[in-house]
Parts: C-alpha cells; sequence; structure tokens
C-alpha cells in the first residue's frame, strides 16, 4: 500500500506542475484527460493513505504528522481548484499556484520527517 500511495503522491505533484506550467506559460487550460487523472489520482492517494493511518493507528503509533499532512492536502487542493479555475485572474492564478506548492513541499518534508512531537 505504501509503495501506491508514494506513486500517486508522486503523480499528484506531476499533474499539478503540469497544469501549473500551462497556466503560467501560455495561459492554458489542461486537457480534460488531465483534468480526469487529477480526480482519480488524487481519490487513491486519499483511499490509500486512509488505509495506511487505519494500520498506524491500529499499531498505537503517533500520527499526528499525518493530520497535518491531511491539513496541508486539503489547503493545496483548494488553492488549486482556484489556481485551475477559468474565471479566475492572473493574480488569484499565482498566488493559489504558490499556496498549492508551498503545500505540496510541507507535506514532503513532513513524509521524510515523521516528526513524533508535532502539536
Amino acid at each position: 500500500m505504501k509503495h501506491l500511495h508514494m506513486l500517486m503522491a508522486l503523480l499528484v505533484v506531476v499533474l499539478f506542475l503540469y497544469q501549473s506550467y500551462l497556466v503560467l506559460s501560455a495561459n492554458r487550460r489542461a486537457p480534460r484527460v488531465v483534468k480526469i487523472a487529477n480526480h482519480i489520482v488524487y481519490a487513491l492517494v486519499i483511499l490509500s493513505g486512509a488505509m495506511m493511518l487505519m494500520q498506524l493507528l491500529s499499531a498505537n503509533a503517533p500520527v499526528q504528522w499525518v493530520f497535518a499532512k491531511i491539513i496541508l492536502l486539503v489547503t493545496a487542493i483548494s488553492a488549486s481548484i482556484k489556481a485551475f479555475n477559468n474565471h479566475a485572474t492572473p493574480t488569484q492564478r499565482k498566488t493559489g499556484i504558490l499556496i498549492a506548492a508551498i503545500a505540496y513541499i510541507g507535506i514532503v518534508i513532513l513524509a521524510f520527517a515523521k516528526p513524533a512531537n508535532l502539536f
């Protein structure tokens, strides 16, 4: 399950970078296939993460960092929605991409560090 989750997380970042490149360089929207793939990959990341969280909870492992990752994921998704919206202004797009990028960087840092005393 861990490998599936890591693969899907990598695909989330790659799709985000591709969509950001399209919006920032050519001010174009992503093709419909990319949007559908994005939804599928997000669903698989959430499902595989939830399954691993259940395993961690059953082992009584410290999971504070997982909850921080969930908050950052919600932030990244909401900022991406605003950034890739058709009716967003260029400033809103750039700000949304920046916020989502910072959230994804935070998720990656938490995934590698796994701090036990986060809260």
